[in-house]
Formats: C-alpha cells, structure tokens, sequence
C-alpha cells in the first residue's frame, strides 16, 4: 500500500512511449506509401507487434495494481485470538493466532520482511504464507527494525492494546472510503522519514500521484465477509478504539 502507485505511474508512461512509436511509424509508413524511400511492410509489421506485445505486457502488469483491491489488509483480533487475512483475489483466510509460525524472511533483492506460515498437522509442512506489512534492507540494523514491528504486535495480541495504542500516531480512514490526493501524497512521502530522504521521497511522490490516483479509484475497497465484521467490533466506549483520526 505505500507504495501503491508507482508502478502504474512508470507502466504508463512506458505505454505511451509504446504508442507514440507505433503512432509515429504508422503516419511515416501512410506518408511515404508507394514512395522509393518508404518504410517496407515486414517493418511496419515488427515494430507494431513488438511495441504492441510490450503493451500488452504492461496491461498484465498494471492489473497487479490498479484494477485490482485499494489495498489487502490483516486483521488481528485479539479478543477471539485469530489472524484474518484478505487474500489478493478477494477470499479470506482466518486462522488462529497460536497456529501461524512467525518468522523473519529473505524477500529478495537484499530485503526482508516478517511472514506468517500457516503450518500443517506435522508441524513442518507450509499450507499458507502471508507477509505482515512490513519490508526493510538486509542490514542488521534494519532488521531490528522489523524485530521491533513485531514486537508492536505481539504485545497488542499477548499482552494487551495499552502500549500498542500509544504507539499509533494517526490512520487514514481506508477501511470505508478511498483515500484523498493529498493522503495518498503524504502516505508515499512518510516512507523516507524526516531525515534527506524526506526531500527524495517528497519528489517522488509527486511523480507518482497521477497513477496511485488511477490506481485507487480504478480499484474496490476490500469487504470483510460479515461474520467476521461482527466478531471484530471494540466494545463500546473502548478507551483503545483510536478510530479514523486525520493524517494532519
């Protein structure tokens, strides 16, 4: 999700690039029709397809995004002691807290991140796998970080919504509704802290707006079936319910 956006702002430009050289082969080709020096068929031929097939490469790509969920969330209830995952193609697993093996994992490309395994009767067989939101560099350091996201909710489910609580600074209001412009923008700049990186990540948001734009309106907002909706509901006058509080 805080990156959601990005993607689809470089797919599309890529595909405009695409059809400007498939716009600009084919006017030369109708320009230069029957004349010694024209673009012969075989070329105007490979590069429509080429170009064409990049196209439709980006399309695939881009339904990964946009198209597709606002976003995929977890939901931990700690009052029934079960973990509530929306899966990327709309289904749902619950499963109980104690059954989900967490662990630190290499994503890839020098990134780790925390995933859950959801285990078989053995003990040693993956039936399921799904990553908490949260991704960070190889670097022990960065690591520790992850540890310490951990550690944030696992003391919300073993111990109790008091420290967590005051730990949450602000939430956009997704669960309901699609974000704002100017949320989408502060969500991306969040990513590169208050330190030099703040100035990058505030470039790069800009460039990204059109598409996380796209892509959050082009998408459906994730529904919870209602039977877990019910189970999940803080009681009333919950002093931990932080509720929808505005990212100012």
């Amino acid at each position: 999700y805080p990156w959601k956006g990005i993607g689809t702002t470089f797919l599309c430009m890529i595909m405009a690039a695409c059809l400007w050289v498939i716009g600009f082969v084919v006017l030369d080709a109708i320009q230069t029709h029957g004349q010694p020096d024209g673009q012969p068929l075989w070329f105007l031929l490979f590069t429509t397809g080429l170009f064409g097939v990049l196209i439709a490469a980006c399309i695939w790509l881009l339904r990964k995004e946009s198209f597709a969920y606002t976003h995929y969330p977890i939901r931990l209830n700690r009052s029934t002691r079960m973990v509530h995952v929306f899966r990327v193609d709309g289904t749902v697993l619950s499963v109980k807290w104690n059954d989900v093996f967490f662990c630190l994992t290499h994503a890839g490309q020098g990134f780790w991140n925390i995933v859950g395994h959801v285990l078989d009767k053995d003990g040693k067989t993956v039936k399921e796998t799904f990553p908490l939101p949260a991704i960070n560099g190889g670097s022990e350091a960065a690591r520790d970080q992850l540890r310490q996201y951990w550690e944030f909710v696992r003391r919300y489910m073993e111990e109790g919504p008091k420290d967590a609580a005051q730990r949450v600074e602000f939430l956009i209001p997704i669960a309901t509704r699609r974000e704002t412009l100017s949320e989408g923008f502060h969500r991306i700049h969040a990513e590169g802290g208050s330190s030099i990186m703040s100035v990058i990540f505030a470039a790069l948001a800009a460039i990204a707006m059109p598409g996380r734009w796209f892509a959050i309106r082009t998408s459906k907002i994730p529904k919870w079936p209602d039977e877990i909706e019910a189970t999940c509901q803080p009681p009333a006058n919950d002093p931990f319910a932080i509720g929808m509080m505005p990212t100012s």
